[in-house]
Order: C-alpha cells, then sequence, then structure tokens
C-alpha cells in the first residue's frame, strides 16, 4: 500500500543499503506517502521505484479488479516478476498485496523467495470467513518466511497449514526515536497529563463510536480533562457531535490524516491514557506510541497487545462492545497517579527494547539477508 506510513516506514529502514526495491501497489491508492515519495528515483546506493505501469494506472485498475478479482493487475505484477528478476518478494499485508501476489505467481516463470508481513487483522479477523480461509491457505503455501507481530498469529498460521520458516516477532508499523520520546515523556509527570487520547477509527472493524460511548458515560466526572478523538471517520465525527454540545472545546475531533506525526506525537506526550477500541487487530501501531510516549494504553483483548504489555499494570485489555466496564477502566486509569507513573517508567523501558528505530532496523536488514541465505 504505497499510501501507507507503514510502507513508507519500512522502506526508510533501508536508507543506504544496497537494495533495488521495486514497489506494486497492491490498492487503488489516490497518493503515494511521502516517506516513499521523497525516496522515489534517488540517486543514492538504495534504489526505490515503483512499477511502471502502476504508477499511474493504480487507481483505474484497482477498482477494474475489485469486480474481475485481481486480473489485470495479476497480469502486471507476473510481467514485472518475470522482467525483474526479483531475488525476494516481500508481501506487505495479506487481503490486498497477498491475494494479488498468489494469482500473478501462477503465471511466473521462476519463483523467488517469498517473505509475507502480517499486518493488524489479515489472519485473526479474516480466517473465520470461509472464502477468505481458502484464500488464506493458498497464499501461506506460497510463503517461505512468514513475519508477525505476536505468538497469536503463528499458532493461526498453523491452523491454516502454513509450512515454512518464521521470523522474530516484530512490529509491523516501524521502529521509533524512542530516546528522544522518553526524554519528552519524562518532562510530563502524569498528575500533569490532562488530555485523553481517543482512536476514532470506524472502518470494517473499528469501534470508534464505542470509544465515544466510553467518554459520554464519564463525561460528568472528567471536567478537568479534554480528549481529542483522532483518525475519525465519518461516522465517528457524526456521532462524537452530541457530546460535543455538553464538552465544547474539551473535546476536539480530528478526522483521518489531519494530524501530522508531530501533532500525534504531542497529542501522546501529554495524554494521560490512550483509548483503542476494534474487533480484530496486531499490534495497534497507537499501542506502541502511547507506550513509547508515557500514555497509558487502554486497548481491546481482540487485538495483540496483550503480548506487548503487562495487562492491569502497564496497560489494560478490555473486551469489546463493553461500554461500562471500559468506562469503568478509565477512572480506574484517569484517578490513579501511581499506576500510571509506574507504567510510564516501565513501558519507556520496554518501548527502547522493542520499538526503537535501531533495534528494529537491523531486525529488519536481516529479514531480507536471512532468506538470502537460504536461497544461496
Amino acid at each position: 500500500m504505497i499510501d501507507s506510513v507503514h510502507t513508507g516506514r519500512w522502506i526508510s529502514q533501508f536508507d543506504g543499503e544496497a537494495i533495488d526495491f521495486v514497489l506494486f501497489p497492491s490498492t487503488p491508492h489516490r497518493r503515494v506517502h511521502s516517506l516513499i515519495k521523497q525516496r522515489l528515483n534517488e540517486k543514492i546506493e538504495t534504489q526505490v521505484r515503483i512499477s511502471k505501469w502502476m504508477s499511474w494506472a493504480a487507481l483505474p485498475l484497482g477498482i477494474a479488479d475489485l469486480v474481475f478479482a485481481n486480473f489485470f493487475r495479476a497480469k502486471l505484477l507476473a510481467h514485472e516478476i518475470n522482467r525483474f528478476q526479483p531475488d525476494v518478494i516481500h508481501i506487505m499485508e495479506t487481503q490486498h498485496a497477498g491475494y494479488l501476489t498468489d494469482r500473478a505467481l501462477k503465471t511466473v516463470k521462476s519463483k523467488p523467495r517469498v517473505i509475507l508481513s502480517i499486518w493488524g487483522s489479515d489472519l485473526f479477523w479474516f480466517q473465520r470467513f470461509a472464502k477468505h480461509r481458502t484464500r488464506i491457505k493458498s497464499v501461506l503455501n506460497r510463503v517461505d518466511l512468514l513475519v508477525t507481530e505476536c505468538r497469536r498469529d503463528r499458532d493461526l498460521a498453523f491452523t491454516l497449514g502454513y509450512k515454512g520458516e518464521f521470523y522474530e516477532l516484530m512490529p509491523a508499523t516501524g521502529g521509533m526515536n524512542t530516546a528522544l520520546l522518553a526524554r519528552k515523556a519524562q518532562q510530563i509527570p502524569a498528575k500533569e497529563r490532562k488530555w485523553i487520547a481517543v482512536k476514532g477509527y470506524n472502518g470494517f472493524v473499528g469501534q470508534g463510536k464505542d470509544s465515544i460511548r466510553v467518554i459520554s458515560e464519564i463525561e460528568s466526572q472528567i471536567t478537568d480533562f479534554s480528549v481529542m478523538v483522532y483518525s475519525a471517520g465519518l461516522g465517528t465525527q457524526w456521532f462524537a457531535r452530541g457530546l460535543k454540545k455538553k464538552m465544547g472545546t474539551r473535546l476536539i475531533i480530528a478526522r483521518k490524516h489531519k494530524l501530522s506525526n508531530n501533532d500525534i506525537q504531542e497529542m501522546f506526550l501529554k495524554s494521560r491514557a490512550a483509548l483503542g477500541l476494534s474487533l480484530s487487530d496486531g499490534l495497534p501501531a497507537t499501542v506502541k506510541e502511547a507506550m513509547c510516549m508515557g500514555a497509558f494504553p487502554i486497548q481491546t483483548s481482540t487485538s495483540c497487545a496483550g503480548e506487548w504489555f503487562t495487562n492491569g499494570a502497564t496497560g489494560i485489555l478490555v473486551e469489546p462492545n463493553q461500554i461500562k466496564n471500559t468506562a469503568a477502566e478509565m477512572m480506574r486509569v484517569l484517578r490513579d497517579d501511581d499506576l500510571v507513573e509506574s507504567a510510564m517508567f516501565d513501558n519507556l523501558i520496554k518501548a527502547e527494547q522493542l520499538f526503537s528505530e535501531n533495534v528494529l532496523k537491523e531486525k529488519a536488514q536481516k529479514l531480507y539477508s536471512s532468506i538470502m541465505e537460504t536461497k544461496n
């Protein structure tokens, strides 16, 4: 997905490495993410290009292939593979990139080594639908090396027939400057953090409206706090208007893509709690960001977050659709300075170990070298 910050962050980890990347868009994007755009055709050791046809035809062909089941783009991708002869194909995400690549690989002359990175809900959500389950199994049968964010998805891959190798667990969303963020976070103790960060996504698994319901439940008790609803979908924006009438300027609603990376950092650095509710996820990028910046994460148990923080101590897992229980947990976090301060201390240490851009850059670079060694 070349409009995704996650793809951009992944590619940026290889600056200066002697690698030739050809990106093949897997979705009908409307823009190329700035992190990718600034690296296209740079005269440096790392070469990044977008497949020639798809640099302008991704949108029309992507829309057409919603009807023709990836027919046109699979032909173009197979042609690109035959022409470029890559050492490695790296599939980033399953339902778009994976299904597309699976169809293309049926007609290529020779099969390169294949890596699949699981993004978010790729396995956990979609494996429950018979049609998707069949297609996921087909993709996994072509994969030599699987990269997941959690043990949950490793176990699921086994049940879906995967027989390849696993790479060590790592976030799909890239690393962060944890040392700098920790210094900033430590300047704002728990008792001075008077914001609540609320993820407003309401896509196919997002529960932005339920997050608003949680805040509505406790609104009269948090008059000394303000709330930032970010990445809000249209449904969440509309639903939040009633609460906005009560809270006034204490409630800010920011649609998806409105906040810059710096804006998001500032939000988490002043937030006491970070609320994210969804029916399915991997390791949410927002949990990782909250841990790096001292905000206490509250996340649904349908994610992998519990494998990255300690439930009840450095984060809290809640069940989907449990508004009153989630509201009670939120009040616990807002009232307990010691809990949030202790969690901040522990999470900043853990973030340096798990989410540092230096640590993840090294893991990412070893990913390609490890599969090349097995090829040779």
